[in-house]
């Protein structure tokens, strides 16, 4: 018998479609098959040799331990003179986040910030984990509709309508994953 007793929100999460289609797409491969997975948001290349080169590089130098949370100032740095360099856009260190992906960035937001009554909507087609993370969170999804009549996207007629006094966010990522069944309804 287990002593670790999990908390009730852990038995409202589904194992994620995308996560079990991409475990198939492995098995598939792994038979030898030719798979194309379109279910996570993985590049369908392997890392270029440049990039392998410079986290080997970076070890070897010792940077192997815990940064600071939004990422190291040589890194934001670089982010920094691309966004200027190729977007002619300006940001501070502290504009700027650095993290695994942007779903843990976006489990924290929602958890830090949606409570038991708060409303979050959602543009659909949207990416799964969205709701699951806005119910962990006792929050309820609004789902709006962005369907092929609009060109996939929010406007905001449907925005305005779709905001009651109970919405506190408007979930926004681009680009987002269109193989939602949200775009349908629930």
């Amino acid at each position: 018998m287990s002593i670790f007793k999990s908390a009730a929100r852990v038995g409202r999460i589904i194992t994620s479609p995308s996560a079990m289609a991409s475990q198939r797409a492995r098995e598939l491969r792994a038979q030898g098959h030719d798979i194309l997975a379109l279910s996570s948001g993985e590049p369908d290349f392997q890392t270029p040799p440049h990039i392998i080169e410079a986290a080997h590089r970076a070890m070897l130098d010792g940077k192997t331990k815990y940064t600071t949370m939004s990422g190291v100032a040589d890194l934001k740095n670089a982010i920094s003179e691309k966004f200027r360099r190729e977007n002619a856009l300006e940001y501070a260190h502290d504009e700027i986040i650095v993290s695994t992906g942007a779903k843990q960035v976006i489990y924290n937001a929602i958890m830090a910030g949606v409570e038991k009554g708060d409303e979050v909507i959602v543009p659909a087609p949207f990416w799964i984990a969205y709701e699951q993370v806005v119910e962990m969170a006792n929050g309820t999804v609004r789902t709006v509709r962005c369907g092929p009549d609009t060109g996939f996207k929010l406007s905001a007629e449907a925005l305005e309508k779709a905001i009651t006094p109970n919405t506190r966010w408007l979930m926004l990522n681009t680009p987002s994953n269109p193989s939602r069944s949200g775009l349908h309804g629930r």
